[in-house]
């Protein structure tokens, strides 16, 4: 088993040029998990290229680091109710 695929040049989802490398198996060569810090995606070497393939990438779930400015903030979590 071997992790074949090269270095990712963009964050398959929003398409950053900064993904770096998180982990790797303790395996030599078996994965490598990458991060985009722009948009906090994760994903794994070894996963399917319509998930690592910017290209592939489906549609409806990427947007751009400039959309982020747009996203809301989640909700505090509510004090429990006793």
């Amino acid at each position: 088993m071997s992790d074949n695929k090269p270095y990712p040049e963009k964050c398959p989802r929003c398409e950053s040029p900064s993904p770096e490398v998180m982990s790797q198996s303790p395996v030599a060569g078996a994965w490598t998990v990458f991060h985009c810090p722009v948009c906090f995606f994760t994903w794994r070497s070894t996963e399917p290229d319509f998930i690592t393939d910017p290209a592939k990438y489906n549609p409806h779930f990427k947007f751009s680091p400039q959309d982020m400015e747009h996203f809301g903030v989640m909700p505090a979590i509510p004090e429990l109710k006793r």
